[in-house]
Parts: C-alpha cells; sequence; structure tokens
C-alpha cells in the first residue's frame, strides 16, 4: 500500500495480530494506532473478531515507528444500539513500536 502526499510516496505496510483478555480470545473489538507525533504517517485501524485482527481488512496501512495503541473491546453479542455488544473493559491504551512483518499479540490486563 502507498499514501500518496504533495511530494512523495510512503510505503506502508499491513499490521495483524491477537488481542486477549483474561486469557481468551477477545470476541470483538476495535483497535487503533495513532502515529506519535514524530512520525509522518497514517493512522492504522483494524476491527478485532475472535481475537484477530489485520489492518488489510480496512485498507489502512502505518509506517514504521512509535505508536500509541488504542483497543476498545466488547462481548460480541449485539443489541439494537451496540452492534459489537457491551464494552468489557475501558479503553485500554500502550505505546509500541511497529515493524513491518512483525505480528502483534496484545494481553489486555484486567484492572
Amino acid at each position: 500500500m502507498w499514501i500518496i502526499g504533495c511530494s512523495s510516496e510512503i510505503p506502508t505496510f499491513p499490521v495483524e495480530g491477537t488481542v486477549t483478555f483474561n486469557g481468551k480470545s477477545l470476541p470483538k473489538g476495535e483497535i487503533y494506532f495513532d502515529p506519535d507525533a514524530s512520525l509522518k504517517g497514517p493512522q492504522g485501524r483494524a476491527i478485532i473478531n475472535d481475537g484477530k485482527f489485520s489492518t488489510k481488512d480496512q485498507k489502512s496501512g502505518v509506517v514504521a515507528g512509535k505508536y500509541h495503541v488504542r483497543i476498545h473491546g466488547f462481548d460480541g453479542k449485539p443489541v439494537q444500539e451496540a452492534p459489537f455488544g457491551r464494552a468489557i473493559f475501558p479503553t485500554y491504551e500502550t505505546i509500541m513500536e511497529l515493524k513491518e512483518g512483525k505480528s502483534l499479540t496484545i494481553e489486555v490486563p484486567n484492572k
């Protein structure tokens, strides 16, 4: 994937991996990769299904570097106004260094 800007193209890559909570695959969720202020790159985003995610699904690649990662986790039991179900933990945030070709494994701690 490429990002086309005014003067140059920035190569991006997908981020893939797994997310667990309480030792089990996260039923449903969203994960965001917000680039550190020092990076010139896009935000990555993916939907989590049964603990697995890939930014390829959202056509949302990133560049290598430091990211603020946000995870929203849900029970996966949809109701009328909550298509992913009810939240099972507050938004989890962490900082990670992303590198091409490295699959992520993230355990959301039970606070």
